[in-house]
């Protein structure tokens, strides 16, 4: 990594620590962010950090779909009622949908590409960024995760996982829609019955255009916590790494592990 002028402005940061936690530049797989796109248009839009348009995004899907019944439309379909899933399709908003989620797709897309030469530009100019913030009302700091806790966290409650990781607006926010999608799919209701033993009871509850949203959030959530839980530790390395050199010149120093990304 090339030294940097202590003196010269910063033209790219490498991370940066605020109310929210930290956001931070880091390599991704365009394919991957592609996926997750597909399985909640937002989600990709999330793992890069664009979570303005992520939550906007997001809750479109979730309203948007409601409205035309997508998810259950879907839910006939692959029972075989294809009669049934064109009933209950509101054509008025399908053909919106789906220039939406087609544009949320392509877009992660496009900022997944441009993001990873960010980072790679950013790591190359050896930008050194805060190790703590101190305000009146936080203290935001970096420390080391455990990548496997704050993913139980979010199997557990989507959302918990990213409070964990300090991520605060994402965490709440994903805690807001998990209660919604528990109570509008009558899910808990669902297991209560079943553990019951009242199993058509337990079907005939469900919701199933609410309750086809909830693997794709839990899926996301899980992955989400996990990898920037990781991230945490490789910054928390990067830091360190980047104070000795400064404070010991005089001894080279490599860190073992510092990412994820292709050489």
């Amino acid at each position: 990594m090339s030294k940097m002028n202590p003196f010269r402005p910063v033209r790219r940061q490498q991370a940066l620590l605020s109310f929210d936690g930290l956001t931070f530049q880091r390599w991704q797989d365009p394919r991957i962010i592609v996926w997750w796109s597909i399985s909640f248009p937002g989600f990709g839009h999330f793992l890069l950090h664009q979570f303005i348009r992520g939550f906007i995004l997001s809750a479109w899907e979730v309203g948007i779909n409601t409205a035309a019944h997508i998810n259950e439309a879907m839910v006939y379909s692959l029972s075989g009622r294809f009669e049934l899933a064109a009933s209950v399709l509101e054509k008025k908003w399908v053909f919106a949908y789906a220039i939406v989620y087609l544009f949320a797709i392509w877009d992660s897309y496009v900022k997944a590409v441009d993001a990873n030469k960010q980072y790679h530009l950013a790591k190359l100019e050896g930008a050194k960024f805060a190790s703590s913030v101190m305000k009146p009302l936080y203290i935001t700091a970096l420390g080391q995760k455990r990548p496997v806790a704050a993913m139980l966290c979010s199997m557990f409650f989507p959302g918990l996982g990213q409070l964990y990781n300090n991520r605060i607006c994402l965490g709440f926010y994903g805690v807001f829609w998990w209660f919604v999608y528990l109570t509008m799919s009558h899910s808990h209701e669902s297991v209560l019955l079943l553990i019951l033993g009242r199993i058509s009871e337990a079907k005939e509850v469900l919701n199933p255009q609410w309750l086809l949203f909830m693997p794709s959030v839990i899926g996301g959530a899980m992955y989400d916590a996990y990898m920037t839980a990781g991230d945490h530790n490789r910054l928390f390395r990067l830091e360190q790494k980047q104070f000795l050199e400064e404070r010991y010149p005089q001894f080279p120093l490599r860190l073992i592990g510092g990412g994820r990304e292709p050489c």
